[in-house]
């Protein structure tokens, strides 16, 4: 295979001109904060998608991060560059704290080949060759001339020669690393010109795309199905290419507001980074041949490819850019290296955090790049409700809905909860007499205490069903103010096909519309109003029916101009 490496020999300065502002390199954070926040478009019954090889499907959820660190500044202007921010920064979201600044920068020129090339174009390298016969290696100067697209044109005491024709040129050497040049992601900062200078510690705060979460909870009913033990995980997942180490690790649940691109806006992003080389799907070189190999000699040199084409050699140092691989998931969600790292027994404390609520692991940990990781936030507590049927008839409907089998408690600590339950995915176990068995995986939407909370179990397969009719009885229409009014008497006949009782709940409800107006009334059962919804419970006998008889009125609505 056609090969060729870029290395750099850090022994020698770089011979480039010297930036007339001077540049202060932050390596490290002194201390590191990461919060999490949702992907705000998905649902409660999605689940966090996570693919850590895939590129084409970042996460939708992103992080607040915020870096103390210590830097030491000349007096006057100077760049100062926080190397090692997240890869997915929104650069117009940073700030600094505690310091004065002129204008702020998102490097995109990272160490790669593009950025060496580029750096030293028009400045003297050092060619090495290894001889494809004889293994001899020989080192020669030569001058990046130009790097046109598809080509690195060199400048040797031979003539000008492109990279990888020759069948020999094995290596290119650097003479230092540009000042302006990093391995990773790269902030900038511009201080104002009356900065006095001097030693202090700032904080850097920003937003970063790539990340989200959601809890994962894993229930166990008792064999009577009454009651259920509950416990829950807080799952974090970052697919940014930076790492953190040992920070504060927090999660807010919740809806939060943001704001996205237009779609001009976006278009213009998009065209913004095809026309970057150093955005991530330009910054790798390619590289084309002259037809005739070395434009001095004129003498026609096979243009190589396939396998063997050059030996390949080891330098002591080189650079090596081909995107970021970690594993994968197949499509039951197995995932090979995207390990999902388990915090330790210490739980996860919550916070108000205004109408939110902030979850926060009480130690600090990793936020590994491209992985996943899992906190307890929900120590195993069992909760007091019950097991029902439910369904739901909306005026102007029809005919009703499907029933569903649902666990129901409310959300206080008199029946072993009381604390929020944010929104996430629960795997569902019951004891038999054959043991621990799975009943099912459902969703949980954000319940807050004192709130009741109904986790559906099942809606497949259900011998507990109910219709509604229409009976003999209706109204005449009415006019009112030149509107039509008129109503139907319904009956709803819920139908027990278990050799066993059945609680059933059927939540009544209006329905406005657009040209009419449905409203519900004269109830022959006796019901019930919970959170501004009228609700009929009822004990259905078992192989049995139970029905209660109601008036939908119609009303039409006057049009509206626009």
């Amino acid at each position: 295979m056609l090969r060729w490496l870029l290395a750099i020999l850090l022994l020698l300065p770089w011979s480039g001109a010297a930036a007339e502002t001077p540049i202060v390199v932050s390596k490290l954070a002194d201390d590191l904060a990461v919060t999490f926040y949702r992907d705000g478009s998905r649902s409660p019954d999605e689940f966090l998608t996570f693919d850590a090889d895939d590129e084409d499907e970042p996460l939708g959820g992103f992080a607040m991060i915020a870096e103390t660190r210590t830097i030491t500044l000349p007096p006057g202007e100077a760049i100062v560059r926080f190397e090692g921010v997240a890869s997915g920064i929104i650069p117009q979201s940073a700030i600094m704290i505690n310091g004065d600044l002129k204008e702020k920068n998102f490097d995109s020129r990272l160490l790669s080949m593009r950025g060496l090339v580029d750096a030293f174009t028009g400045q003297r390298v050092t060619i090495r060759r290894t001889n494809d016969v004889t293994g001899k290696v020989t080192s020669e100067a030569g001058n990046i001339v130009t790097r046109p697209d598809g080509a690195i044109l060199l400048k040797t005491a031979r003539g000008y020669e492109t990279v990888a024709c020759q069948g020999n040129l094995d290596t290119i050497l650097f003479p230092g690393l540009p000042k302006d040049l990093t391995a990773k992601p790269t902030l900038s900062m511009t201080t104002r010109p009356d900065n006095p200078g001097g030693t202090m510690t700032v904080t850097v705060a920003y937003l970063a795309d790539n990340f989200d979460w959601q809890a994962n909870y894993v229930g166990t009913f008792a064999p009577d199905g009454q009651s259920l033990k509950l416990s829950g995980w807080l799952t974090l997942a970052s697919k940014d290419k930076t790492s953190f180490a040992n920070a504060e690790v927090n999660a807010v649940a919740g809806h939060v507001l943001r704001a996205f691109l237009t779609d001009e806006e976006e278009d213009a992003l998009e065209d913004e980074k095809e026309n970057n080389p150093y955005a991530e799907d330009n910054i790798d070189l390619d590289y084309a041949c002259w037809p005739q190999g070395r434009t001095a000699s004129g003498k026609r040199y096979p243009v190589l490819f396939g396998p063997g084409s050059l030996p390949t050699k080891t330098s002591p140092i080189y650079v090596h850019y081909s995107g970021y691989g970690f594993g994968g998931c197949d499509d039951d969600g197995v995932c090979d290296d995207a390990v999902i790292v388990v915090t330790g027994s210490r739980r996860v404390t919550v916070s108000d955090l205004g109408d939110l609520k902030l979850y926060s692991l009480p130690f600090k940990t990793n936020v590994p790049s491209k992985n996943m990781k899992q906190a307890q936030f929900l120590r195993t507590t069992e909760l007091k409700g019950e097991t029902l049927y439910r369904g739901e008839f909306r005026a102007g409907d029809g005919s009703g809905d499907d029933m569903e089998l649902v666990f129901k408690f409310e959300n206080k600590k008199k029946n072993g909860a009381g604390k929020p339950l944010p929104s996430g995915h629960i795997a569902l176990f019951q004891h038999t007499r054959a043991g621990r068995q799975l009943v099912g995986e459902t969703h949980i939407a954000d319940k807050a205490v004192n709130e009741e909370v109904k986790i559906k179990i099942s809606d497949d397969d259900i011998d507990v069903d109910f219709d509604v009719d229409d009976t003999d009885k209706e109204g005449e229409t009415k006019q009112v103010n030149g509107l039509d009014i008129d109503w139907q008497q319904k009956e709803l006949t819920i139908e027990n096909d278990f050799e066993f009782p059945v609680t059933v709940e059927i939540e009544f409800s209006d329905n406005p519309g657009y040209d009419y107006n449905y409203k519900l009334s004269r109830f022959s059962r006796r019901l019930k109003k919970k959170d501004g919804k009228r609700i009929w419970r009822v004990v259905v006998a078992a192989e049995s029916e139970a029905s209660s008889k109601f008036r939908e009125t119609e009303f039409e609505l006057p049009e509206i101009d626009n």
